[in-house]
């Protein structure tokens, strides 16, 4: 699996509510980073975009939105390969 295929199955996961498969993906500073993100979320939410945003240095880049009929939230993703797993290791808000 690569960057890509691990973050759309991330985003589709988070769509689909399945939150252990969620948390996992994520370090514990990504989570406490995506808390105060998700305040704003859609609820529930029914779909998402992942776009390719390029690399910096280890970590891939990718700016996801999530979407729903209570609008849509986005957040810029900072994807790494520690040893053949890959986490989420940074969230914040979209330039």
């Amino acid at each position: 699996m690569d960057a890509l295929e691990f973050m759309q199955l991330h985003a589709d996961n988070a769509v689909a509510q399945k939150m252990p498969e969620v948390m996992k993906d994520l370090t514990p500073e990504a989570l406490q980073q995506v808390m105060p993100l998700m305040a704003g979320a859609p609820s529930p939410m029914t779909g998402n975009s992942v776009v390719a945003k390029g690399q910096d240095g280890d970590d891939f880049v990718f700016d996801v939105t999530y979407t729903g009929d209570g609008g849509s939230v986005s957040m810029r993703e900072w994807v790494r390969d520690f040893e053949g797993t890959w986490k989420i290791r940074q969230i914040a808000k979209p330039e």
